[in-house]
């Protein structure tokens, strides 16, 4: 190997002090994820971010900038994150119905094994959608959402196994709908009604709903005799 050719495998690979520093930064992201699901924008504070993670508030400064590009940083780190988990289950060699179906899943389980992502979401949802409007990615991660589902729906179409003209954005609706809904109102549900709706039984209830109502939705028409 030329000195050249050794010069950019080192540029190329991350040194231990990139990989600190990418730590550190995921480090701030989660717990900033923390802060602001619990108190909202307003009420969330660096210097707890900061405690969390064991380090000074000026870090904060140093990776993101003031508390708006902080929380900017967490809002987009959290939806690029479930996007991230739905990639990992490669949709596209799967049959249309077991993608649809294998979706849905992911999106249930997600939901219910990251309850700060739907809070998030809720505290995002208080202040009208504002924030989220100004991350870098928008684009990227509305592509990310609706693309695979849309994918999904015209290989069905296709095939003949699922009904055309079907929108990728009242799947991913109904998906998020009885994904989020239970564990968002799981406490009221408990304390009103004396539900539980992340109880075992209700759980596999309620998944086997959602995977009945997308097949459903995309089932071909039947023509009458």
């Amino acid at each position: 190997m030329s000195e050249q050719q050794g010069l950019e495998v080192s540029q190329s690979q991350p040194t231990e002090a990139d990989e600190a520093a990418a730590d550190m930064r995921r480090a701030l992201l989660d717990a900033g994820k923390t802060e602001f699901a619990n108190y909202g924008y307003d009420g969330a504070r660096l210097e707890r971010i900061a405690a969390k993670v064991g380090c000074a508030k000026r870090m904060l400064y140093y990776y993101f900038g003031n508390k708006k590009d902080v929380y900017l940083a967490v809002i987009e780190q959290s939806y690029s994150d479930i996007r991230e988990s739905e990639e990992m289950l490669n949709l596209d060699a799967m049959a249309p119905l077991q993608a649809l179906h294998a979706l849905a899943q992911k999106s249930f389980e997600y939901h219910e094994q990251n309850l700060e992502f739907t809070r998030l979401v809720l505290q995002e949802n208080f202040q009208g959608g504002e924030m989220l409007g100004q991350i870098s990615k928008t684009d990227l991660l509305r592509k990310a959402a609706l693309e695979p589902v849309e994918r999904i729906l015209e290989r069905g179409a296709k095939q003949g196994v699922f009904r055309s003209g079907i929108s990728a954005v009242d799947v991913h609706y109904l998906i998020s709908a009885l994904s989020s809904f239970r564990v968002d109102h799981a406490a009221t549900w408990r304390s009103l009604l004396e539900v539980d709706l992340l109880g075992d039984s209700l759980r596999e209830r309620h998944l086997q709903l959602l995977l009945d109502q997308l097949s459903r939705l995309v089932a071909p028409v039947r023509e009458s005799l």
